[in-house]
């Protein structure tokens, strides 16, 4: 079974493909605690886990190919017992594919990180002791996916920007600016998440240069009030979420002759809890009305108007919204919207009162929308 969550999809897989993946793996994968007495040398992927990791360095010592480490429930382990079983990952495992560490207590990665020539994967995520990255950072050169959310960095040093590889970034500083996007940088860069950046004012100047950049999450960047109208240029940028920006204007208007010819990619986009939120972005929407396909908007209170031209978004198929308890009517000319397919209204009294099937003054204008979904 499949279930859609916008930007992702869930999977169930069945009981015997789960059994054969277990059997398959059991040979390569294995996990480690403080009573694992030995573990064979064709292990290549290692979990450590059970908070008491104090004797595993020794289990350790012999193996040389392990290509991933996962180290579970990390925040129960002290900081000198982390440090001793990361610079043996870092001595032993030269071919190092994944490195996770969410939530370790370290305040700083080793330099001798650099060392390893063929990571791709490294998960920081949750490590608030962090405050910088090491000098070595830059020789990651095979890095692809980096997770440095809800960490204590206060900027993010220009080492991760020469990790030409990236393709998946997750950020969190203590900083009102991140630095310049330089040209040349994260060109393969296809995934972009700021959260909890609570001082950033705006985005990197250079957005402009992520010629690649699909996916674009802002999420609970306090002080965030506007997005740079640099965005217009990203041309393959297909999903754009903002969740808890409470002070952001999305205004965006059409101002120079050449935006009325904008080619855009947006598929999705989601606004999710932005207290300020007035207008939508009409530059990125009306430049992607061939290809919108979801529109959600959620929990945004000062909401009181969806625009006259949200019609000629004429890929749409789902539109939901939420708890816009000021937002009293849908767009003229909604019934003009023959791909919409699907329609919720949750938690908005005047709109449900409306446009209820029965009995609703305005039921008409959406009873051709194959699903409706109205719940006061």
């Amino acid at each position: 079974m499949e279930e859609d969550y916008w930007l992702y999809f869930t999977f169930k897989m069945h009981d015997l493909v789960h059994d054969l993946a277990l059997d398959v793996s059991q040979k390569e994968c294995k996990t480690v605690n403080s009573e694992t007495e030995t573990v064979d040398e064709n292990v290549r992927h290692l979990l450590l886990c059970d908070g008491k990791l104090v004797g595993v360095p020794r289990v350790l010592e012999k193996m040389k190919n392990v290509r991933t480490v996962i180290i579970q429930d990390a925040s129960k382990e002290s900081k000198t017992t982390h440090e001793s079983l990361i610079n043996l990952c870092l001595s032993n495992f030269k071919y190092l594919r994944a490195l996770v560490l969410r939530k370790s207590p370290l305040t700083a990665l080793p330099n001798s990180i650099g060392t390893l020539k063929h990571l791709r994967d490294l998960d920081l995520g949750v490590c608030m002791s962090l405050r910088e990255l090491p000098r070595s950072f830059d020789k990651l050169r095979s890095l692809q996916s980096l997770n440095l959310g809800d960490t204590g960095l206060k900027q993010l040093p220009d080492s991760v920007q020469r990790l030409i590889e990236l393709r998946h970034l997750v950020i969190t500083i203590q900083a009102t600016h991140l630095k310049e996007i330089r040209a040349g940088c994260w060109t393969s860069l296809q995934y972009l998440e700021l959260r909890y950046c609570m001082e950033l004012e705006c985005l990197p100047e250079g957005m402009q240069y992520l010629k690649s950049l699909r996916t674009l999450i802002l999420s609970y960047c306090l002080s965030l009030v506007s997005l740079p109208r640099s965005l217009k240029l990203l041309t393959k940028l297909e999903h754009l979420e903002i969740v808890g920006c409470f002070q952001i204007n999305l205004k965006i208007e059409l101002e120079e002759e050449e935006d009325k010819d904008l080619q855009l990619s947006l598929k999705t986009l989601s606004l999710l809890g932005l207290h300020a939120l007035r207008d939508l972005p009409r530059l990125l929407l009306q430049g992607s009305s061939s290809t919108l396909q979801q529109l959600r908007i959620a929990f945004c209170p000062d909401l009181s108007v969806l625009p006259a031209w949200l019609p000629n978004l004429t890929s749409l198929q789902k539109l939901e919204i939420e708890h816009c308890v000021n937002l009293w009517d849908l767009p003229e000319g909604i019934d003009r919207l023959t791909n919409l397919r699907e329609l919720r209204i949750y938690g908005c009294p005047e709109l449900s009162k409306r446009y209820r099937e029965n009995g609703g003054e305005d039921w008409h204008k959406i009873s051709h929308i194959q699903k409706v979904d109205i719940y006061e």
